[in-house]
């Protein structure tokens, strides 16, 4: 018992490196916004516009960690002199398997640089993977330049599955010593999700949902010592992204798309022996912003965001900048 007692209570200075690492790990894996289904919008998923056959998609990002959130939801700086931060580069691709159905897979590789009360890190590693699988409602384009009639009002609607698989570098295996190797969770998680899409040009409205389950799974140890075997499963996890766009057409028939967003992030709180931890759990709301280049056909994709953490409960504080690019093609 003196060992589930340990496991449930870490010590302050864990808790805290866990959080940014485990829970920064957590949500990047997620399925972000799609690409719209004409080819425009914020374009920084692995969502097949429609008719198109197959996309692939790379970006890099930097997130910047200032601080946390505590318990109770009150800010707590960083120790003076810290330095926290993870660089990730993204892989994606997506293919059409039928007229309204599509795959995706997306992996990354992590490089933590961090220092922290005088400990200073620098690992690199596979992050985890994901698998998504989609259908998407609706036959036609749904875009439009102008509203006749209530059919001209239907909505994009795409419904998702995805699994997300521990290949990343977690805690409970031997190859780390320290919260600061983390490049995994270590957990397979299963995502329901759904999008709803509808422009009518230059405007798009925008919604996407999640929920998530993690797959229990036995522990025997944790960064690399031995402890008392228990079973660990991972809160349930809802996620809703709310955005909206504008696009402009330029000269050369290319497209430029602006899209502000704003998302909130919740997880229950982890169970050990199913027995609720209630030093976990967590809330955590995201403003951002992106650019999205369409070119004239439609088929190269560049793209660039920002987002910014704006409050939340037992979670750090981020920022973080990506770029990327993608291309569409026919096979």
């Amino acid at each position: 018992m003196y060992q589930y007692k340990k496991v449930m209570k870490p010590t302050k200075q864990v808790n805290i490196k866990d959080l940014f690492l485990l829970l920064t790990i957590l949500f990047f894996c997620s399925p972000t916004f799609s690409a719209s289904c004409c080819g425009g919008g914020a374009s920084s998923g692995v969502i097949l516009p429609k008719f198109d056959d197959a996309m692939w998609d790379i970006s890099f990002a930097k997130e910047t960690y200032n601080g946390y959130w505590t318990q109770q939801g009150n800010y707590q700086a960083d120790p003076v002199g810290s330095e926290l931060s993870q660089r990730r580069m993204n892989v994606s691709y997506a293919h059409r398997i039928a007229e309204q159905w599509q795959v995706n897979v997306s992996a990354s590789l992590i490089d933590n640089q961090n220092k922290y009360s005088g400990d200073s890190r620098s690992v690199q590693g596979l992050g985890d993977t994901q698998v998504g699988l989609w259908y998407e409602a609706f036959e036609r384009v749904t875009c439009v330049y102008r509203i006749n009639g209530w059919e001209s009002l239907k909505p994009s609607l795409y419904f998702g599955t995805s699994l997300t698989l521990p290949t990343g570098i977690s805690a409970y295996g031997d190859r780390v010593d320290n919260s600061f190797d983390i490049t995994g969770l270590g957990f397979y998680r299963w995502d329901s999700n759904v999008i709803i899409e509808k422009t009518v040009y230059p405007f798009s409205l925008g919604w996407q949902g999640s929920y998530g389950i993690s797959i229990k799974r036995p522990v025997n140890q944790e960064y690399g010592q031995t402890v008392t075997p228990y079973n660990k499963q991972l809160g349930e996890r809802m996620s809703s992204v709310f955005s909206g766009a504008y696009t402009w057409f330029l000269p050369n028939l290319a497209m430029l798309t602006a899209t502000v967003s704003y998302s909130t992030l919740k997880q229950a709180k982890t169970k050990y022996d199913g027995l609720n931890d209630s030093s976990s759990g967590f809330d955590k709301d995201t403003s951002g912003i992106a650019f999205a280049y369409n070119s004239s056909l439609r088929d190269w994709i560049l793209k660039i965001s920002f987002n910014q953490a704006v409050t939340g409960r037992n979670y750090p504080k981020t920022q973080t900048v990506s770029m990327g690019v993608s291309h569409v093609y026919s096979l």
